[in-house]
């Protein structure tokens, strides 16, 4: 299946590049904070796959969730009376109404703002951000990194299913997920360690003029095909949908003959 994937990607119609986007724009306006983090500087040069950006900027989110929440503990400190029995219900309303526009992911009943921190820490930040400024939590200010956690391992594949992410979640099965990222008219399978595993690049360069109607509703087939292993199905579904041309499966066929 992965040589289909690819020879498909090859024949891909030509698209607005990735690189012109709203979400490759943050990361370069922002990359420069994974110094912060030497456990994700790999990320700093993300190569040709738009996923790798993907994945950096879950991390950049969280850093700048971090330090702003830690910012304004420090500022709400200095009119927040904590001598008044009311003083940790407003001291958390307050935070919690600073950091309501900030990208988050909804794990269970929780959020998590910072995802390369444990869940432990998500709620020190989130629901007792007093702590902050008293020890030991107020040194994780500027030394935090041998707290820093994978958050693709911890979190899983759910992460991209948050504000943290552009990808709408298609469908899931028992190792992988299915996404659809608007931007790259792609399909992402991501395993439950939220790596990558497989892209499905749509609409091919013979395909003369493409419906981007209904789009997930079509996509559903195609995905359905994938995880039941039908490679026939597969061709079939992208095809019916509208998706790949018949020239492209004509070559596609033509190219499993001669390689058969």
């Amino acid at each position: 299946m992965k040589k289909l994937l690819k020879y498909i990607a090859a024949k891909a119609k030509k698209r607005t590049a990735f690189e012109q986007s709203e979400e490759y724009r943050f990361f370069l306006d922002n990359r420069h904070l994974l110094t912060k983090i030497p456990r994700f500087t790999f990320f700093y040069e993300p190569g040709d796959e738009p996923f790798n950006v993907m994945r950096a900027n879950v991390v950049l989110y969280g850093y700048i969730n971090k330090t702003l929440m830690e910012q304004e503990a420090e500022n709400l400190q200095s009119y927040i009376n904590s001598n008044n029995k009311n003083a940790h219900a407003n001291f958390v309303k307050s935070l919690h109404e600073i950091i309501s526009e900030q990208p988050y992911y909804q794990d269970g009943q929780k959020k998590i703002y910072i995802p390369f921190f444990t869940r432990t820490l998500n709620q020190i930040y989130f629901d007792e951000p007093e702590k902050l400024l008293t020890s030991p939590y107020a040194s994780l200010k500027d030394k935090f990194q041998d707290t820093v956690i994978d958050p693709f391992d911890v979190y899983g594949s759910e992460l991209y299913n948050s504000h943290f992410s552009r990808l709408v979640k298609i469908k899931q099965d028992d190792k992988e997920t299915a996404f659809f990222h608007y931007d790259t008219n792609t399909i992402y399978f991501v395993n439950e360690q939220g790596r990558l595993d497989g892209t499905v690049v749509l609409f091919d360069r013979y395909l003369r003029h493409p419906n981007y109607a209904h789009m997930l509703e079509r996509i559903k087939p195609v995905v359905d095909a994938y995880f039941n292993f039908d490679r026939e199905g597969f061709i079939q579904a992208l095809f019916e949908n509208g998706f790949i041309s018949s020239t492209l499966v004509r070559l596609i066929h033509f190219r499993d003959l001669i390689r058969a």
